[in-house]
Protein backbone atom coordinates (compact mmCIF):
# COMPACT_ATOMS: atom_id res chain seq x y z
CA UNK A 1 0.00 0.00 0.00
CA UNK A 2 1.34 3.47 -0.76
CA UNK A 3 0.87 6.43 0.79
CA UNK A 4 1.56 9.95 -0.25
CA UNK A 5 4.13 12.36 1.38
CA UNK A 6 3.90 16.40 0.28
CA UNK A 7 7.43 17.97 0.64
CA UNK A 8 8.42 21.40 -0.44
CA UNK A 9 11.98 21.79 -2.80
CA UNK A 10 12.76 24.95 -4.04
CA UNK A 11 12.33 25.50 -8.00
CA UNK A 12 15.89 24.97 -8.83
CA UNK A 13 15.92 21.63 -7.42
CA UNK A 14 12.70 20.25 -8.76
CA UNK A 15 13.95 21.62 -12.10
CA UNK A 16 17.38 19.41 -11.45
CA UNK A 17 15.21 16.66 -10.19
CA UNK A 18 12.56 16.64 -13.31
CA UNK A 19 15.50 16.83 -15.66
CA UNK A 20 17.10 13.79 -14.23
CA UNK A 21 14.09 11.86 -13.97
CA UNK A 22 13.59 12.98 -17.46
CA UNK A 23 17.33 11.33 -18.98
CA UNK A 24 16.83 8.59 -16.49
CA UNK A 25 13.84 7.85 -18.13
CA UNK A 26 11.42 7.65 -15.11
CA UNK A 27 9.42 10.19 -13.33
CA UNK A 28 10.39 12.63 -10.28
CA UNK A 29 7.96 10.39 -7.79
CA UNK A 30 10.11 6.97 -8.51
CA UNK A 31 13.65 8.45 -8.41
CA UNK A 32 12.85 9.88 -5.78
CA UNK A 33 11.75 6.05 -4.29
CA UNK A 34 15.23 5.15 -5.52
CA UNK A 35 17.34 7.19 -3.73
CA UNK A 36 15.77 7.52 -0.94
CA UNK A 37 15.42 3.27 -0.75
CA UNK A 38 19.26 3.11 -1.74
CA UNK A 39 19.92 5.54 1.52
CA UNK A 40 17.60 3.46 3.96
CA UNK A 41 19.75 -0.31 2.63
CA UNK A 42 21.23 -1.54 5.52
CA UNK A 43 24.25 -2.76 3.64
CA UNK A 44 25.26 0.73 2.69
CA UNK A 45 27.33 1.65 5.18
CA UNK A 46 29.35 -1.62 4.67
CA UNK A 47 29.52 -1.09 0.76
CA UNK A 48 30.85 2.19 1.45
CA UNK A 49 33.33 1.44 3.93
CA UNK A 50 34.48 -1.70 1.81
CA UNK A 51 34.73 0.64 -1.15
CA UNK A 52 36.72 3.63 0.90
CA UNK A 53 38.95 0.70 2.03
CA UNK A 54 39.81 -0.63 -1.71
CA UNK A 55 39.75 3.52 -3.10
CA UNK A 56 43.92 3.15 -3.09
CA UNK A 57 45.96 5.10 -5.89
CA UNK A 58 47.45 1.91 -7.02
CA UNK A 59 44.10 0.36 -7.39
CA UNK A 60 42.19 3.12 -9.02
CA UNK A 61 45.00 3.09 -11.30
CA UNK A 62 44.25 -0.53 -12.09
CA UNK A 63 40.27 0.33 -12.63
CA UNK A 64 41.68 2.88 -15.07
CA UNK A 65 43.59 1.02 -16.84
CA UNK A 66 41.08 -2.36 -17.17
CA UNK A 67 38.42 -0.28 -17.91
CA UNK A 68 39.30 3.16 -19.10
CA UNK A 69 39.16 6.41 -17.30
CA UNK A 70 35.96 7.95 -15.87
CA UNK A 71 34.18 10.56 -17.96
Amino acid sequence: MSKHVTIRLDEEFLERLKARAAEQGTTVTALITEVTKRELDENRDRFLAAAAEFNTEENWAYVQRRFGPST
